[in-house]
């Protein structure tokens, strides 16, 4: 078939005037359906990398829920002491709930091929255009690609980011069109994607090969009659299209340690912390002391890199360890100060009063039907911790134990109590 014959037949096709029986034979033709994962690993091997990263963690959770003495099992994981739900667990849903909007808007993303065009549906709000990527919904006719170019990224050290950074330009009269070719999965047909073990491999000579066994790439250069052609990765558009590998950087890997042992340690800290509250002010001077010295050191050790990726990384190090600095400051003042044992009297619902020593509100917890059990006037004795810092620290631990008492014995039916 000529260039100007199939041109003719896709746009009657295209304007509605193809006659029968010409107009059934183009409705009938085969048509190649690709969805998008922004995965070059397979589903299986994926799975089972999150299960032996989350199993111990989970498992975790289920031995200290047996092990529980309290009656709550795993309801006192996912709430504090007082009965609210953790704060942890609301961070960890919204993360959820945001994985499965990127999943849901991946899912989002069609390619279709069939004997004269090739139909595109990238969705904008994918984020894939951050990487220099074609979006939006286009509809290319065969006729008019004259080339099929894959640029494979060898600069990686892996096989897997690789696949990951190669692209496959669709050259037409027009325009180019830019894809990852390695990670959309033919419809119906076998998960062509790498293993783990793979996936951690040096690339050596398998990469074009993968590449142009790719279902996508496979299908445009038969339907094309276009072989693939081999050129360098271009400087493509898009604020993360060309972005810098920070594992190469020695500053940047120390920087990335320091971002993660500051976000475990003020993660883990503030969980098991939950049961003290700070008494009095917190002084500013520890948190401005911890970002000016993380800054400091972050500028030093990001030498060499570019800008963007210094100042970014530098950034998100400083605010983790601020951040840290709040639990790290409740740590200190357990392990250096000697508890003193006082006693509070209840002066409203959830209002604690002491001459000596700042006033203990807790009506934030909203759990109202336990403070009005606890009569005003009467005595409460808390453990309460004296800090260099000017501030203090008391254990809540016994009244959150009463709470939890209280609200596990309003939810048991009446008659079935021990």
């Amino acid at each position: 078939m000529t260039e100007s014959v199939a041109r003719n037949e896709y746009y009657c096709l295209l304007e509605g005037t193809c006659e029968p029986p010409f107009k059934e034979s183009l409705l009938s033709m085969e048509t190649k359906h690709f969805h998008y994962s922004a995965s070059t690993i397979r589903t299986v091997h994926l799975t089972a990398l999150l299960g032996l990263l989350l199993g111990p963690v989970l498992g975790s959770a289920l031995i200290l829920a047996w092990l529980s003495g309290d009656g709550q099992g795993l309801d006192a994981l996912i709430r504090s002491a007082d009965g609210s739900l953790d704060a942890e667990i609301l961070l960890l849903m919204v993360a959820v709930v945001l994985m499965a909007l990127i999943g849901l808007a991946n899912r989002q993303v069609r390619l279709e091929l069939n004997d004269f065009e090739f139909k595109v549906h990238i969705p904008r709000f994918t984020g894939l255009g951050l990487m220099g990527l074609t979006t939006g919904s286009h509809r290319i006719p065969l006729a008019s690609i004259r080339e099929l170019r894959l640029q494979p990224e060898k600069a990686q050290k892996n096989l897997a980011q690789s696949l990951q950074r190669s692209r496959l330009e669709v050259v037409t009269d027009n325009r180019r069109y830019r894809f990852q070719p390695y990670n959309f999965l033919l419809d119906g047909g076998p998960d062509h994607r790498i293993g783990l073990g793979a996936a951690l491999s040096k690339q050596g000579d398998r990469l074009e090969a993968l590449l142009n066994e790719a279902p996508l790439v496979n299908s445009l250069s038969q339907s094309t009659g276009q072989a693939t052609q081999t050129g360098e990765p271009d400087i493509a558009p898009g604020p993360l299209a060309n972005q810098y590998n920070l594992l190469k950087h020695r500053g940047m890997v120390v920087q990335l340690f320091l971002l993660t042992v500051a976000g475990l340690y003020g993660a883990a800290d503030l969980m098991l912390l939950v049961e003290y509250k700070v008494l009095g002010e917190l002084p500013l001077w520890p948190f401005v002391s911890t970002g000016l010295l993380t800054a400091a050191l972050c500028s030093r050790l990001g030498r060499g890199a570019p800008m963007a990726e210094r100042l970014g990384v530098a950034v998100l190090v400083t605010l983790a360890a601020t951040a840290a600095t709040y639990p790290g400051l409740q740590r200190f003042t357990l392990v250096t100060s000697q508890p003193v044992t006082t006693t509070y009297q209840v002066a409203q619902a959830g209002v604690f009063r002491h001459p000596s020593y700042p006033q203990l509100d807790l009506r934030g917890n909203s759990i109202p039907e336990f403070w009005a059990t606890l009569p005003v006037g009467s005595d409460h004795r808390f453990t309460i911790y004296p800090s260099t810092f000017g501030f203090r620290l008391v254990d809540l631990t016994p009244l959150y134990a009463q709470s939890r008492a209280f609200y596990g014995n309003q939810a048991i039916p009446d008659g079935h109590a021990d």
